[in-house]
């Protein structure tokens, strides 16, 4: 971990995304901002994140998706929905599918942030058993491989 908050935040609506995106960068977190679903969940592939802000209600692929989409490859980037078209439904759906957090547009950017940093902070978390349960297994395979095999399976799982 790189000690600075990674996160991604797709939103369609353009000034908010670039409002929102700078305010935070603001105050120290790395921002990548992507106004739709594809190109996040293409970049989310490829870059380490802690955590993802998703709208809700985007044309093609909405929040929903993404979250959906992002948890199946990724399951241990915590995601917070930010929304101005919530409901209860639409917050139990997207718990059920492992939003850590439901916001309602318009709120505080202190509240955002509060969220993005407990959001974090339950990413590391998650992330250090994840490595911690991983060195285990690694180890306890470890009878019948040279030192070498044991070492390449360590690195493999801190470019995890």
């Amino acid at each position: 971990m790189s000690g600075k908050i990674r996160l991604m935040f797709v939103d369609d609506e353009e000034k908010f995304l670039a409002n929102t995106a700078s305010r935070l960068r603001m105050r120290g977190i790395e921002v990548a901002a992507f106004n739709n679903g594809p190109e996040a969940l293409a970049y989310a592939e490829q870059n380490p994140i802690e955590v993802a802000l998703l709208d809700l209600k985007m044309p093609g692929m909405d929040g929903e998706e993404v979250l959906k989409k992002l948890k199946e490859k990724r399951p241990l980037v915590e995601v917070i929905i930010l929304t101005g078209h919530g409901s209860i439904r639409s917050a139990a759906d997207c718990t059920k599918q492992g939003a850590y957090e439901y916001l309602l547009k318009p709120c505080e950017i202190d509240e955002v942030i509060t969220a993005i940093s407990n959001a974090y902070a339950r990413a590391v978390k998650a992330k250090s058993a994840h490595k911690a349960e991983r060195v285990n297994e690694i180890l306890a395979k470890a009878i019948g491989y040279s030192p070498i095999q044991i070492l390449q399976e360590l690195q493999k799982l801190d470019e995890e």
